[in-house]
């Protein structure tokens, strides 16, 4: 489980912000940075028509895209992780309005009542 779920919450919506927008530009921008502006790089770089000054700034802002883009998936399994933490340990504790902040009631869980504290749900029970 995770050692600080309230920062790995507020990581995931800042990431989720960037990796997931809900606006075609933004996705298309950001495919755009992640797959276009490599490939058409390489392309001028193989033709001998590019400068350093333009690889690399294109190579930093494509390993900046790849790079959130790998914590923002590393950082939905641990939030998975928490949720089904908090399904086990009979929660959500406290209630959001907003499902956006889900993410922060998973972490409360986590932080909250650890596995060997928690009790067993009506007709089940808890191995931890």
């Amino acid at each position: 489980m995770s050692s600080n779920p309230f920062k790995d919450a507020e990581r995931f919506l800042q990431l989720k912000k960037i990796c997931a927008p809900m606006t075609w530009g933004a996705n298309i921008g950001r495919i755009n940075e992640m797959i276009l502006t490599p490939l058409i790089t390489l392309f001028f770089v193989f033709l001998g028509d590019s400068s350093i000054w333009s690889v690399v700034p294109a190579a930093f802002s494509t390993f900046r895209a790849w790079r959130d883009w790998i914590e923002y998936q590393d950082l939905r399994f641990v939030i998975q992780r928490m949720f089904l933490h908090t399904m086990r340990v009979g929660g959500p504790f406290i209630v959001t309005n907003d499902p956006t902040y889900m993410p922060y009631v998973f972490a409360d869980a986590v932080y909250r009542v650890p596995v060997g504290i928690a009790k067993p749900p009506l007709g089940g029970r808890l191995d931890g």
